[in-house]
């Protein structure tokens, strides 16, 4: 018969510790409680088993032995492992998948801008740009929500927190999403009962929550529907509420609808689909504001209601406000000359391409070190960088392209990351703005424009 000390020397180094408490928890007459797992090593390999156990007594109440039952849980272990670590390469392709797929939109983006600027012959091809321009624009939202989905998931989203007045929040994302709300022919009214209520929180974050609520309003709302955004506050919380008169939810799918990919049924042309990442990312991004999410239905065609509770902010609560550098000003000239690095070719061509309609002359490199010498002839006023250069990354060809203290050329970071951290890092390297792919062009164009004097 083995003994105690023998039996518990082939429990795995890593188990044998908590298994030996359990036990003398439980011969003491102490109730451990639930069941015990442990690994057992073996020629075999590792074995895992799970087990429960009762301390029998004798006639005086007395103990008299311990009944323990086990049985072999490696293959159901073995499955769990797998599953975890196929959900973690999930997150990991979602990632990547999504940081890739920004490559081919911003050169994409760039052309159907310069289609734009051209203004097209014929209507047939001016219909085919703002085609081009929408699916374009829904294809970025979608990456967008594919990024933000993994990088919660991955814990990699830290809140840049200050004080939100609710009214204005509101009031800016039904901007938003005005133009689709016209087109698709619905009504928008707004109430906000308490104008003055705050909340902590991060700007872009409460934004993504609220245009996002209001975009599913408006996908699911037929035309002549009716959406309503309305705020009210008490002493602890700001509820903001969102009710249409569209489609509804069933009452099967009304639990599911902040599971990632969870959808319900589409038409066969799929005109209203989606990833059904939407509401999954929502609910996260609430929770990392420490308030709720709820979402009511009566069913098909009854409408949907979304309330965000959010805690509030009180005038009394201290807050700081974060202060950016403004580039140091200087005589500009009246076309800017501008080198634009990007080692995707058709990312910096059509970049260059751009800044050149805008009347200034450009020069697109592929490299660090080609920029590096065509920066020595061009000696730029403005150098748009992309970060991740395969030679030298775009933080160092920065601190390369303008010493310390000058001020010229101005340093503009292209690039697929747009966390906190990734500004800060860029910040310090000397970039004096940052844009995330795909650029907002507009917004290039009337920076580059402002520079000259002529914006």
């Amino acid at each position: 018969m083995q003994t105690y000390d023998a039996a518990l020397a082939q429990v795995h180094p890593d188990d044998s510790a908590a298994l030996d408490r359990y036990v003398r928890r439980l011969a003491a007459g102490e109730d451990p409680g639930g069941h015990f797992e442990f690994r057992v090593r073996n020629p075999a390999g590792e074995q895992w088993m799970e087990g429960s156990a009762l301390l029998q007594r004798d006639a005086h109440g007395k103990p008299l032995r311990l009944i323990a039952s086990v049985i072999d849980i490696t293959e159901r272990k073995r499955m769990e492992l797998m599953l975890r670590e196929a959900d973690r390469r999930k997150d990991e392709f979602l990632a990547m998948l999504a940081h890739e797929l920004r490559n081919p939109l911003a050169p994409i983006r760039t052309a159907i801008a310069l289609l734009e600027k051209d203004g097209p012959a014929d209507r047939r091809s001016a219909d085919l740009i703002e085609l081009m321009r929408r699916q374009t624009e829904h294809m970025t939202r979608i990456v967008d929500d594919l990024l933000e989905v993994s990088r919660i998931t991955q814990g990699r989203i830290a809140l840049q927190l200050e004080p939100i007045l609710v009214g204005t929040a509101i009031y800016h994302a039904v901007e938003a999403i005005a133009a689709s709300v016209e087109m698709r022919g619905q009504h928008m009214h707004v109430d906000v009962a308490d104008a003055t209520a705050w909340v902590r929180g991060d700007v872009t974050r409460i934004s993504q929550i609220l245009v996002n609520i209001l975009n599913n309003a408006s996908k699911y709302t037929p035309q002549d529907g009716h959406i309503t955004i309305s705020a009210k506050a008490d002493d602890e919380w700001v509820s903001i509420v969102t009710t249409d008169t569209g489609t509804g939810i069933s009452a099967d799918l009304l639990p599911k609808v902040f599971e990632l990919f969870s959808q319900g049924e589409r038409t066969l042309d799929r005109s209203n689909g989606g990833l059904g990442i939407g509401l999954s990312l929502v609910k996260k991004l609430v929770e990392l504001h420490d308030g709720t999410i709820a979402v009511q239905s009566d069913g098909p065609g009854q409408g949907t209601t979304v309330t965000v509770r959010v805690p509030r902010l009180h005038h009394h609560e201290q807050h700081s406000a974060q202060v950016l550098s403004e580039p140091a000003a200087g005589a500009t000239p009246s076309a800017l000359r501008i080198l634009v690095v990007d080692d995707n070719r058709d990312a910096a061509d059509s970049l260059a391409m751009l800044c050149e309609f805008g009347g200034h002359a450009a020069l697109a490199a592929y490299s660090s070190a080609q920029a590096l010498e065509i920066a020595a002839q061009l000696k730029p006023d403005v150098a748009l960088l992309d970060i991740g250069l395969p030679d030298i990354d775009g933080y160092e060809l920065a601190r390369r392209l303008r010493h310390k203290g000058e001020s010229v050329p101005l340093l503009i970071a292209i690039t697929g990351y747009g966390q906190a951290e990734d500004r800060l890092r860029a910040q310090s390297a000397g970039f004096d703005y940052h844009f995330v792919k795909p650029v907002n062009v507009e917004s290039l164009l009337k920076l580059l424009s402002s520079m000259t004097g002529s914006g």
